[in-house]
C-alpha cells in the first residue's frame, strides 16, 4: 500500500491522534492520507500529507484506516467505499459496535475499536482498545501509535459503554471540578491565575498520590483531614450533599446514553 495510515474525518479527536503520531515520529506526514467532507478544513493540512478528494482513495491506497467521523455519518462512507483484504479498520466512533461497523463494510476487514479522550492531544490521554480478527503485528503497530497519545487499556468490547462514561467523557467532569475549585479560591481573595495554578498542581499531585500509593482512597482522604481542622469541614459538606453518589449517577447516565447509541436509539 502506498500509505500506512488513512483517516476519514479530521475533527478534534482525529487531529489529536494524528498530531501525536507525527510528533512522536511514529509516522511521517508523507505516510498518511486524509479525507474530510469539509474540503476547507482538509486544505489546512499542508505539511506533506496526501489530501484525498474522494473517500475511495483512502481504501485503495492505505493499509490502516481510521474512522474518526461522527457516529451518525459513518454510513455515508461505508455506503460508497469498497474495502478489501488490504485494509485494517480503526474506529474511535462512540457507540458504534464492531459488529455494526463490520456489517456496514463490503468486506470483513479486521477492526480495532478505540475509545480515546481529549488529553490524548498532549500525550496524557488514555485509550480503551479492543481488537477483532486483528493479527499480532497489526495489533502491535496500532498500540505503538496509540502509545504516543498516553496510556492503553485493553478492554472487552462489552465494556466500552463503561469506558466511554469514565475516561471518554471523564475530562468534562474533571473540568467542572477544576472550575469549582478555581472559583472557590477566588472567593477567598485569590486571583484567577493564582487559584488556577494552585488547583491544577493539587489535582496533578493528588493523582500521583493515588497512582503510587497502596493505601485505599478513604485512608488517603482521612490523612488530609484532622479532627476539628479545616479539611474535614469541606469533606463533611461534600458527604452531606452526596458528592460521590452524584458523580456515580452522572457516570451511570452517560453510560446509559452510550448504550442507547450502541442500539441505534
Amino acid at each position: 500500500m502506498r500509505y500506512k495510515l488513512g483517516i476519514f474525518g479530521t475533527g478534534t479527536m482525529g487531529q489529536a491522534i494524528l498530531s501525536r503520531i507525527v510528533a512522536e515520529k511514529k509516522l511521517k506526514p508523507e505516510q498518511i492520507a486524509l479525507y474530510d467532507i469539509n474540503t476547507e478544513k482538509l486544505m489546512t493540512f499542508t505539511d506533506g500529507y496526501k489530501l484525498c478528494s474522494e473517500p475511495q482513495q483512502i481504501a485503495d491506497e492505505c493499509e490502516f484506516i481510521l474512522f474518526s467521523v461522527k457516529p451518525q455519518h459513518f454510513r455515508s462512507i461505508t455506503d460508497v467505499v469498497r474495502f478489501s483484504e488490504k485494509n485494517t479498520i480503526l474506529s474511535i466512533m462512540a457507540g458504534v459496535k464492531i459488529a455494526t461497523l463490520r456489517a456496514a463494510l463490503n468486506y470483513p476487514c479486521p477492526i480495532v475499536r478505540i475509545m480515546p479522550n481529549t488529553p490524548c492531544k498532549f500525550g496524557k490521554g488514555v485509550c480503551g482498545v479492543h481488537c477483532s480478527d486483528v493479527n499480532k503485528d497489526a495489533e502491535n503497530t496500532v498500540c505503538d501509535w496509540l502509545s504516543a497519545c498516553g496510556g492503553i487499556v485493553p478492554i472487552e468490547e462489552k465494556y466500552f459503554d463503561a469506558v466511554t462514561s469514565v475516561s471518554g467523557s471523564g475530562p468534562a467532569y474533571v473540568y467542572m471540578f477544576i472550575e469549582g475549585m478555581i472559583r472557590g479560591g477566588m472567593e477567598g481573595g485569590l486571583t484567577f491565575e493564582q487559584s488556577k495554578e494552585l488547583t491544577l498542581a493539587t489535582l496533578v499531585g493528588s493523582a500521583e498520590m493515588v497512582k503510587h500509593s497502596d493505601e485505599p482512597l478513604p485512608e488517603l482522604i482521612d490523612k488530609v483531614c484532622s479532627k476539628g481542622g479545616t479539611t474535614i469541614e469541606a469533606v463533611n459538606l461534600y458527604r452531606k450533599n452526596n458528592l460521590e453518589e452524584t458523580i456515580i449517577a452522572g457516570i451511570n447516565a452517560c453510560r446509559k446514553r452510550s448504550e442507547e447509541l450502541s442500539r441505534g436509539e
